[in-house]
């Protein structure tokens, strides 16, 4: 567990700060659109990144409001999956003296970058979602 200790450290800490970030927004109420965006892509370009919008996403989600969710931003639903699934996994692994997060996401990570099958649809998905925010001028 030694060696992976950094990465889980870096995934409970920014597992923390999205269930802060996505609480805070929940219980003071902002749904809504507003003109404050914490992109700074979007900020500095005017043209939202295709990770723009999860926040909104994931609030829907919690409402129940799954189509909502959808057409907000589709990878709102990907990112309620590694939130929900997360948390458990770290404190599994250490309950159980073993490193099955650290293999899986090296893993994933050492198939993704070596099979261009895998890596294109990819960058594909992820400019396709990216032109869904552009085009519904999120």
């Amino acid at each position: 567990m030694k060696s992976n200790e950094n990465l889980y450290w870096i995934l409970a800490i920014l597992s923390m700060a999205a269930y802060a970030w996505i609480g805070f927004h929940f219980f003071s109420g902002e749904f809504q659109e507003t003109s404050f965006t914490v992109c700074l892509f979007k900020n500095f370009t005017g043209i939202p990144c295709p990770s723009c919008g999860i926040t909104r996403s994931l609030l829907l989600l919690i409402t129940g409001d799954i189509y909502g969710a959808i057409m907000v931003n589709p990878l709102g639903l990907f990112a309620a999956l590694v939130l929900l699934t997360l948390p458990f996994w770290i404190i599994t692994d250490i309950f159980i003296r073993k490193n099955t997060l650290a293999r899986s996401f090296l893993w994933t990570e050492k198939r993704i970058k070596s099979k261009k099958i895998i890596y294109m649809p990819l960058v594909a998905l992820a400019l396709l979602n990216w032109g869904w925010n552009i085009l519904k001028e999120l």
